[in-house]
């Protein structure tokens, strides 16, 4: 189900009726996922990269009628038995047991299973065939029509835009590119975009930026980049997994055409949790624009936590993000109304609240979700826009559930792995200077990448730059990766690390982001400056101790030097 909610006191009233009965209906079934194993990561027979989430009821959802397997399993009294894990409840020709990744009956309630969830144990699969489809007549799977009635006036058009036939890498998590022009033959907005998804079985979410003056061409083909291209930066429609479209508040859109954004980068993000190498996509959007444009141009704002580390086993895992009160100051110029906001975490995240404050206090609910689901994005429409001024804070508040995870998990773009993000539509956009306002562990990206007069990111990037080849070059030439740690190695180390931005926060950002690129040469680069770490750490230790400063220097030094030790130890490996 895609969710709209809106604020309008009648419409409200409904909403939190509607709202209240989803809940209720929720928390029905979601008791019950915990006694059968894999209980929450059931997938969806006919919708592929869903889940069923009322896995006993005829309601995908949860309550109402029981269906086969739901039959059996309160006839069980409700526990999972070596008996009710050997039947074949749906009549496919597989058990219980096997569907559900517990094919040797051992599963034991709090345990994690041996395997994932194959398929439903309470519907006939593959769900269509010559066996299963008098079985299967109760089965829902029409998924819902894309609504908005302002496409239907007679002034809008729409363009459709999507990739070529292309082979789908055989990895579990790839991000590909294509630029595309849009209309230039008028000055117009954008005010809906419509889904066309090709291959269901990999797709995860599309997301559309606008790009800069310097992009003044279309690709021919799409192309692997990461998580994106530095001159297409502005987020302008999205769509995820559940999603059927986007439609815009009726006093914004999105301007493109002669005084716009005249190309736009689709990003793909491919999920092949098979990783099989015979997948092609040729997924895209459809745009609706008009030259009838309203009040404001729009903008989409990102907030959120980009450091995650949720350990396993756990029923309830917290984290939060603060665009602080000094970030709104800077990226804002004046007040921004915000129309529209959706959550976005994976299948670990249960909770998602988005809060406004000003001097201190609440004033505003962005969003609130204690039932988030990722397969049904929930988009909170208001119909008083909610005023954003320079010197609020907006808080951002993700709850997680790991107990059928056997390892930690980290924040990523696989599905597999987690996210804690908001999406907030603001306009007018002329009063953003940024639209990105997220946080890393307790510090301000926004802050953190503020240039300062010790510190000017776009000198320290540039390896050719005359100040900073010197620093770049000393590592390249006497550092060897994963390799022993040189004395003219140790010397170039230092000198890089005393760089002001690799001092403090930003220094410790920048190596753990290094850990996360995807490019061979700067990895390699990286793991030459790690490669002194524990020499260069043992020497701080005889310097302090040699200065008669011991007190205490186990204590300080021996995490550190753990922690050191493991990241040499997994170099070997990556």
């Amino acid at each position: 189900m895609f969710g709209v909610l809106t604020g309008n006191s009648q419409r409200h009233k409904r909403a939190c009726f509607c709202f209240c009965l989803l809940f209720a209906v929720t928390l029905g079934f979601k008791s019950f996922q915990h006694k059968i194993p894999n209980g929450d990561s059931v997938p969806h027979p006919c919708k592929p990269n869903y889940l069923w989430h009322g896995v006993g009821h005829e309601n995908e959802l949860g309550g109402g009628s029981r269906n086969p397997f739901g039959r059996d399993f309160d006839a069980a009294g409700k526990t999972w038995t070596v008996e009710l894990c050997r039947k074949d409840s749906d009549g496919d020709g597989r058990t219980n047991g096997e569907e559900l990744g517990d094919p040797n009956c051992i599963w034991r309630e709090n345990a994690i299973p041996d395997k994932n969830a194959f398929s439903h144990p309470g519907v006939c699969e593959p769900y269509d065939s010559d066996l299963c489809r008098s079985k299967n007549t109760w089965v829902q799977c029409q998924k819902e029509e894309f609504k908005c009635d302002a496409i239907d006036s007679p002034d809008v058009k729409n363009v459709t835009i999507r990739y070529p036939v292309t082979s789908v890498p055989s990895q579990e998590t790839t991000y590909f590119c294509m630029t595309f022009e849009l209309p230039q033959d008028g000055d117009y907005q954008m005010i809906a975009t419509k889904p066309v998804i090709d291959n269901e079985y990999v797709m995860h979410h599309i997301l559309l930026y606008g790009c800069g003056e310097s992009v003044t061409k279309a690709d021919t083909v799409p192309s692997s980049c990461g998580m994106g291209l530095s001159d297409c930066q502005t987020v302008i429609g999205a769509w995820a997994v559940g999603a059927n479209g986007e439609c815009s508040h009726k006093d914004v859109g999105f301007r493109i055409g002669q005084n716009g954004f005249k190309y736009v980068m689709m990003q793909f993000h491919w999920n092949n949790y098979e990783r099989r190498s015979d997948y092609n996509d040729s997924s895209g959007m459809t745009l609706y624009y008009t030259p009838n444009r309203r009040p404001n141009d729009a903008g989409i704002m990102i907030i959120g936590q980009t450091f995650l580390e949720i350990p396993p086993r756990k029923e309830h895992v917290e984290t939060t993000s603060v665009c602080t009160a000094d970030d709104t100051r800077m990226i804002l110029q004046g007040p921004v109304y915000v129309t529209r906001a959706f959550n976005h975490m994976h299948y670990l995240g249960r909770e998602q609240y988005i809060d406004l404050y000003r001097n201190g206090a609440k004033v505003a609910t962005l969003t609130n979700e204690p039932d988030y689901s990722y397969d049904r994005p929930r988009f909170i429409e208001y119909a008083e826009s909610i005023q954003i001024f320079p010197g609020d804070e907006i808080r951002t508040r993700c709850v997680f559930k790991s107990t059928t995870k056997s390892v930690t998990t980290f924040q990523g773009d696989a599905t597999s792995d987690e996210m804690c993000f908001g999406f907030l539509t603001v306009h007018p956009l002329s009063n953003a200077r940024s639209l990105q306002c997220s946080s890393w562990k307790n510090a301000s990206m926004v802050s953190l990448f503020q240039s300062s007069d010790d510190c000017d990111w776009r000198v320290f990037g540039n390896a050719s730059h005359p100040d900073m080849a010197p620093l770049y070059q000393g590592v390249y030439m006497h550092c060897r990766p994963l390799g022993q740690c040189l004395e003219e190695c140790k010397e170039a180390v230092k000198r890089f690390r005393s760089h002001p931005c690799m001092t403090g926060t930003r220094g410790e950002y920048i190596m753990w982001n290094a850990g996360n690129v995807r490019t061979f040469e700067a990895l390699s680069f990286y793991s030459k400056v790690r490669s002194c770490d524990l020499e260069i750490l043992r020497e701080q230790l005889l310097t302090q101790t040699t200065n008669g400063d011991d007190t205490n220097v186990g204590a300080r030094v021996l995490p550190k030097l753990s922690a050191l030790l493991v990241a040499a130890f997994l170099a070997l490996f990556l």
